[in-house]
Parts: C-alpha cells; structure tokens; sequence
C-alpha cells in the first residue's frame, strides 16, 4: 500500500531503511540529508502486509512546474517487490495533478564506476521514464553526479 509520508510517525522507519541499504547510503552526510528529508519533505511511504512501512520517497518543488525527488529507498527485504514502482507512480500522479510538468532526480553517474547498487539505480529510473539531462559535479570529483528528468503528463 501507498500513502502520504507523515513525519511524525514515518520518520524513524525511512531511517532504519536507509540503514538497511549501506551500498547506496554509506556516506554519513548523504545519511543526515535522508533522515532531515523524512522529517521536512512530503512524499510517500510504501507498507508491507502488516502495515511496515518498506520504502519511501521525498520530493522538493524546485519551480511551479518542476519537482525533483530529493530521496527515495526500498528496505533492502523488500526490493524488486514493486514498491519502488508504485512510489514513483504514487509521486508522478501527484505531482502531474498540481501541475508539475518535469519531475527531475540525481544520483551518482556512471562516468565513473560507483559499482552496481547505482547501476540499478540508474536502470530503476531509466525504465521509471526518466531520461539523462546532464552530468554535474557537484559532489566532489569522486562522486560524478547524473541528473534525470521525468515529463509529466
């Protein structure tokens, strides 16, 4: 199931998903950013059967017609079950009803190789509809970052 992320009560799950995941969160400021996104972002959770929740995604308006994912995980129990899918779908629908046209979202390029957690990242968004826009460097020299855009219908 989807729903609205609720700080109050979410938080400290987002946090132990992102604890679940140290190939992708092993950095302790990126772990900081995700732990503050879940308590001052809106966006979505995803909860098993029991009501746990597995996943999550945040987004930040950027301008009024653009959005961009400021952080999404699945627990590492629950990936390729769906969950990723239905956030983002959960998200664009959301989003494209407020009248967001472009849902942008970065993660580490492949310029150089960060291994294969963001390999799946990257082939996540691209088969999500994402399409590469750019390469920044924004995060240091040895952490190439590649920005996608979504467009919203």
């Amino acid at each position: 199931m989807i729903r609205r992320l609720d700080p109050g009560t979410d938080a400290s799950s987002c946090d132990a998903i992102v604890a679940s995941l140290p190939g992708w969160f092993g950095i302790e400021e990126g772990i900081r950013e995700a732990a503050d996104a879940a308590r001052t972002h809106e966006g979505f959770v995803a909860t098993d059967e029991q009501g746990e929740v597995v996943g999550f995604i945040t987004t930040v308006p950027r301008y009024p017609t653009t959005a961009e994912v400021s952080w999404m995980a699945v627990h590492r129990d629950h990936r390729r079950s769906g969950h990723g899918r239905a956030l983002m779908d959960a998200v664009a629908r959301e989003l494209a009803g407020r009248g967001v046209q472009l849902l942008l979202v970065k993660t580490l390029s492949d310029r150089e190789d960060p291994g294969p957690e963001y390999a799946e990242t990257r082939a996540f968004y691209l088969a999500s509809g994402f399409i590469p826009v750019m390469e920044l460097d924004i995060w240091g020299p040895d952490n190439p970052c590649q920005a996608l855009a979504l467009v919203l219908a």
